[in-house]
């Protein structure tokens, strides 16, 4: 079974009693959309450790409790963020690119643009889950050589990130809006 459809099977198990669990903690019925589709993308993204945990559902709930404490979090003491700031937010955090609200917008046909050494790197290390050291190994190169590899992959993803998509930020610095620029070449956006 491919990711795609796995993580929806898992997803179409567990919404319903995720989506109860988060109103029950929030009452904002557009907050607690926002984290179930924030839930959701971080299963389709981590859905090979989600299957290997003992207890799926407890896995799925220790999640969304998550979610809920970081959405409170944010409330108590979220400045106000500008263009400017959010960019170079998006610059310093190379890591945290927006993988999981960019994965529901068009993140995989991106990744399938890339040239095969970094969409392989982007592929085993961000979406498989495999530690740098693995893809190391695997491709039998160093360390060093799997760093940097994965470092350039991420930096041209975010570069057709950039010219392929327009968004829209709130406050945050969260994504409230993805939509296909003229510029896009993937053509699945």
């Amino acid at each position: 079974m491919d990711i795609q459809t796995t993580s929806l099977a898992v997803w179409e198990q567990f919404s319903g009693s995720l989506e109860t669990f988060i109103h029950q903690k929030l009452n904002y019925t557009d907050q607690c959309n926002d984290i179930l589709q924030d839930l959701y993308l971080k299963v389709y993204i981590n859905i090979g450790k989600i299957e290997k945990a003992g207890n799926i559902r407890a896995y799925l709930f220790q999640m969304a409790h998550n979610a809920v404490t970081d959405y409170h979090r944010k409330q108590q003491r979220a400045p106000a963020l500008e263009n400017d700031e959010i960019i170079s937010l998006l610059e310093d955090k190379q890591d945290e690119l927006s993988e999981y609200q960019l994965a529901d917008c068009c993140l995989r046909p991106m990744i399938e643009t890339l040239p095969e050494i970094y969409r392989q790197a982007l592929i085993l290390t961000e979406l498989e889950g495999h530690t740098q050291q693995q893809l190391a190994d695997k491709l039998d190169i160093s360390l060093p050589a799997a760093k940097s590899r994965v470092q350039r992959a991420r930096e041209k993803l975010k570069e057709i990130i950039l010219q392929c998509c327009n968004y829209e930020f709130d406050k945050y610095g969260n994504i409230l809006s993805c939509c296909s620029s003229a510029h896009c070449k993937t053509g699945n956006c």
